[in-house]
């Protein structure tokens, strides 16, 4: 059976096939942004024509529904006073210095949320009872509302659910899905519980309608073929699974770009690393490091989730982020972007604004006729245009604007960068960034000189890597349940840890994996006492130890005086994962170039000539010195002046400064 991972973004749709000797065939097409699943089996039927295919999909399905707030009809049934919970919120600013802030809230009408007379305290005892009058009366006023999904998030369920429970089984009658808090985020606090449960009973309607055109697409190949779906914590579910519990997918796509370079970096031999993803949309970055614990709630636009994911920070920035002129007269990148269609104004769709893509074309770090193999050719007199124009509102020439754009995009990336790095307490010099996506190569060596660091990895495929991730991502389970009480000895966490241990290994184990092939992984989440943050540590011997180490590498000092919460129990089952990276013999050699053309590779002074390379001819071994472009078929590479590449013995381009 044949094997693809594809990963649907906001402006291409990737696929990748292994071709079962240790290489890949890929394909790129536009997304179709009305319905994103339709260019999925487009994408399929490119690369495996006929016969059966287990399919690996990333989605941005359900991300693009919580940004664009077409979700189903929800009805949210909540404690009674609480039915403004969701619209108050944290009181967050989302711009701190406004006059007139505009509140983040879900988009859940009031008029459909439902009041329950019960209530529990924070201890879980009851302290008004659940009638079954009131059973009926909740059942009766939620079927008048017509929902196509219930929410149910009650005060203090996490910790004790029967209301909930009681509620969810007369609710279940009225025949559409219903979703407990105490089931999908059974933790603390109100406010993300409550929207979470909010936002999956809202997915529900849409996603599980796009994932049933997809399974029936893929299904009529016959063969046993079939669809897992990547989650946002970096493994895979059914479809059936994923459609039950969408939630889970806010960061479908970004997170397998951080699963390949895990199990890339693992067999390099990089202990701590920053991934670089940027596409056509917005970059991703990350910081990993051997411990891989680092997973943590999410927030789609303004909704805060308690569910976790990938350590993903996204910024606004891609190759189709529009430039203008702002309020002030600055040029200014983004957020806004051209999407797929029209697309940036070098794709001839119609596009006039200019794009970062627009403006790496107008610095010669593009070439026309090379990008997509020469598959979609460029328009460089549109894009001259689109910057002439932004130039005139600027007083700067066409080039000049151009390189402004650049210069800007770079520094957002550099700033989100920083913030999963020395924000953290995490000291980037050293490390490598992994560079990915159809458009990192061509920022990666600036963006890492200005943080000290001096080396950058390209692997194979960029353009297409979270789709390659894909096909390496484990079948996953992660759950999480609050504790909050003071650090147990090891055998009472360990009577903590085992129910979930249970429930992660029965959700894999329905789906066909083998019991003997799981492996566990227990964390604990800890803080001291009166702190706000947690840290997560992988629960074993000396735990309180570990703690308090790493409360110092994190904030400067320790506090042993002070007693340590047990917050949180989180456990991650994996089924088995496969790799796909081969080590081949490397010789050293220095390739000549097929073209030389001029452009712009340094960040100040005047245009050079540089050496192009075709990534595809260049052997294990190869030696390249800036300034140079290697383009290939899914991404290009920019090569400084100051800078060497060479192509290692995993087929990655090493960006290196001062070789």
């Amino acid at each position: 059976m044949q094997r693809l991972g594809v990963d649907t973004g906001g402006t291409f749709t990737d696929a990748v096939r292994a071709d079962g000797a240790g290489g890949f065939a890929v394909h790129k097409l536009p997304t179709v942004q009305e319905d994103s699943s339709r260019a999925v089996l487009p994408a399929v039927d490119a690369l495996a024509p006929e016969g059966p295919v287990e399919l690996v999909h990333g989605t941005t399905h359900a991300t693009n529904a919580l940004l664009t707030g077409r979700l189903g009809r929800v009805v949210l049934v909540t404690t009674r006073g609480f039915r403004d919970l969701l619209a108050i919120g944290r009181q967050d600013r989302d711009v701190l210095y406004a006059l007139q802030p505009t509140a983040s809230r879900p988009p859940q009408p009031r008029r459909r949320i439902v009041e329950v007379a019960e209530r529990l305290d924070a201890g879980g005892r009851t302290v008004e009872k659940l009638t079954g009058e009131e059973v009926a009366r909740v059942v009766e006023s939620v079927r008048r509302l017509r929902p196509q999904a219930v929410a149910v998030g009650l005060l203090h369920a996490w910790l004790q659910p029967v209301h909930e429970r009681r509620l969810g089984r007369a609710l279940a009658k009225l025949g559409v899905p219903v979703v407990l808090s105490s089931e999908v985020a059974p933790e603390q606090r109100e406010v993300e519980r409550f929207t979470t449960a909010w936002a999956d009973a809202a997915l529900i309607p849409v996603v599980a309608a796009a994932f049933a055109r997809l399974r029936a697409g893929i299904e009529t190949r016959g063969g046993g073929s079939s669809v897992r779906i990547m989650r946002s914590d970096g493994g895979t579910a059914s479809v059936d699974a994923a459609a039950e519990h969408p939630v889970h997918l806010a960061l479908s796509g970004p997170a397998g770009g951080l699963s390949a370079a895990a199990t890339l970096a693992q067999a390099r031999g990089d202990r701590a690393l920053m991934t670089l993803d940027m596409g056509g949309t917005s970059t991703d970055v990350a910081w990993l490091d051997e411990a891989g614990l680092a997973m943590r709630p999410m927030a789609v636009g303004p909704l805060p989730l308690l569910v976790r994911g990938m350590p993903i920070h996204s910024v606004g920035t891609g190759g189709g982020s529009l430039a203008h002129v702002d309020a002030g007269g600055a040029v200014a990148v983004g957020p806004q972007s051209a999407g797929a269609r029209p697309g940036p104004a070098c794709y001839g769709r119609g596009g006039r604004q200019p794009t970062v893509t627009d403006a790496h074309l107008l610095c010669g770090r593009l070439h026309a006729d090379d990008f997509l193999d020469g598959a979609f050719g460029l328009d460089a007199a549109a894009s001259a245009e689109a910057f002439a124009r932004l130039g005139a509102e600027a007083d700067l020439d066409a080039v000049e604007a151009a390189r402004a754009v650049l210069a800007i995009a770079s520094a957002d990336m550099e700033r989100a960068l920083r913030r999963v790095s020395l924000a953290e307490g995490r000291d980037p010099r050293g490390c490598p960034l992994y560079s990915f996506g159809g458009a990192g190569g061509l920022h990666a060596a600036w963006v890492a000189a200005r943080l000290g660091m001096d080396k950058v990895v390209v692997p194979p495929h960029p353009g297409a890597f979270s789709a390659l991730g894909m096909l390496a991502a484990p079948a996953r389970r992660s759950v999480a349940r609050s504790v909050m009480q003071p650090l147990p000895a090891p055998a009472a966490r360990r009577a903590l840890f085992t129910p979930l241990v249970e429930e992660a290994v029965a959700a894999l184990t329905a789906e066909g994996v083998a019991k003997s092939r799981l492996t566990v992984r227990r964390v604990a989440e800890l803080r001291g006492e009166g702190q706000a943050g947690s840290l997560a540590l992988e629960d074993g011997p000396r735990l309180l130890e570990r703690f308090h180490e790493a409360h110092e590498a994190r904030y400067g000092y320790r506090r042993e005086d002070r007693p340590v919460l047990f917050t949180t129990a989180r456990v991650t089952v994996d089924g088995p994962a496969s790799a796909p990276w081969a080590k081949r013999r490397t010789r050293r050699h220095e390739p000549a170039p097929h073209a030389r053309r001029e452009g712009w590779f340094g960040e100040a002074g005047r245009a050079a000539r540089a050496g192009w390379y075709r990534r595809e001819a260049l052997a294990p071994g190869a030696l390249l010195r800036g300034p140079a472009v290697v383009a290939e078929y899914s991404a290009t590479t920019v090569v400084p002046p100051g800078w060497t590449a060479r192509v290692d013995a995993w087929d990655c381009l090493v960006l290196e400064a001062g070789r």
